[in-house]
């Protein structure tokens, strides 16, 4: 089964925000609104890549604590039976956004469960690339700015983003 275009942009909305990329959001929330997603189905999509990067989070404080002797605690992945195709498409997406290998994993297992094929797979994973790519060059932009450029560059985004709020 091929990836549909609603599929493909619901991935995109969950690697942007488990990628931390506001730009990149913003686009394909918009280009998945115009490949028919409800407004429940993107907020499902946000969530469920938030889950991912919070699971991400709680994976690496586990690790980091445990390099000094100490215990964390983390969430594991959703199981097969709370899941479906295009969950499991935003959560390896999200996985590979947030660089969570614990996660990855998990959800490559599930994914199969679920019928996802090695080919729609790999079909997230470089979008999922290029979206890191992007983000990453979003923020490089910042770190390269001179100051007096990256305060106008902050006073319009904080302009624009006051006026999307009021909408």
């Amino acid at each position: 089964m091929a990836i549909t275009v609603k599929e493909r942009e619901l991935a995109a909305v969950g690697i942007s925000v488990a990628s931390g990329c506001k730009p990149c959001t913003n686009y394909h929330v918009k280009a998945v609104r115009e490949a028919g997603a409800s407004d429940e189905e993107i907020k499902r999509a946000v969530t469920d890549s938030l889950s991912v990067r919070k699971s991400a989070t709680d994976f690496m404080n586990t690790h980091a604590l445990a390099r000094l002797g100490q215990e964390g605690s983390h969430c594991d992945a959703d199981g097969p039976d709370s899941t479906n195709r295009v969950r499991e498409l935003v959560s390896v997406g999200a996985a590979f956004g947030a660089n969570c290998t614990s996660n990855l994993e998990a959800h490559l297992a599930i994914a199969e469960t679920v019928g996802i094929s090695q080919e729609e797979i790999a079909e997230i994973a470089k979008l999922a690339a290029f979206i890191k790519e992007r983000a990453a060059s979003h923020v490089e932009r910042l770190v390269r700015m001179p100051e007096k450029e990256y305060r106008a560059t902050a006073q319009r985004r904080s302009e624009a983003e006051a006026g999307n709020r009021s909408v």
